[in-house]
């Protein structure tokens, strides 16, 4: 009868070992939810600025496909509806702080930088150089008048939230044509 009762309970051995192994895995768990905790701005973060690159190429889409260069390169002097008319590159994300020296968030960036549209740009991010007007050929003339196919990349840069010890950024590239 003696060996009966000795089988049916546990040692006091083997209840500290399962007790420390639930402490540890407490204690990994704790861990756990306290990194989630700390990536939890930074998620909400990107997602805003995400959703404001998406809403930015959204409405370059929703423009005459002819004036998109114009309406949102860095030159206030090319704008369709005269000049400072048009949104421009920049653009803030509400919930965002653009970084020390820069005046917004978000910036929409061509192949070319200021009124001239050139596909001998070398830029390896959108694919440059590349043919913009379908002749056949890349060459360096400006071809903000007659380009059909538009490389466009957004690029977002944020102060940290206050658990954050950088700047982030965001890039987003999408080609928008008007075939």
């Amino acid at each position: 009868m003696s060996r009966l009762r000795a089988s049916a309970g546990y040692s006091l051995v083997e209840i500290l070992v399962v007790l420390t192994i639930l402490t540890l895995a407490g204690a990994m768990f704790a861990r756990a939810l306290a990194s989630v905790h700390r990536l939890d701005p930074m998620v909400d973060e990107t997602s805003l600025a995400s959703e404001q690159a998406r809403i930015v190429i959204e409405s370059m889409r929703n423009r005459p496909f002819a004036q998109v260069f114009a309406l949102y390169n860095d030159d206030p002097a090319d704008d369709p509806g005269g000049p400072g008319t048009a949104p421009g590159s920049g653009f803030d994300v509400p919930g965002l702080v653009a970084p020390p020296g820069s005046a917004t968030v978000g910036r929409v960036q061509f192949p070319s930088p200021g009124p001239a549209l050139r596909e001998s740009a070398d830029d390896e991010g959108l694919g440059m150089p590349r043919d913009l007007d379908g002749d056949g050929q890349v060459d360096g003339n400006d071809h903000s008048g007659d380009y059909i196919i538009l490389p466009v990349r957004i690029r977002l840069e944020w102060s940290p939230g206050p658990k954050a010890t950088r700047n982030r950024a965001l890039l987003v590239y999408t080609m928008l044509s008007g075939l």
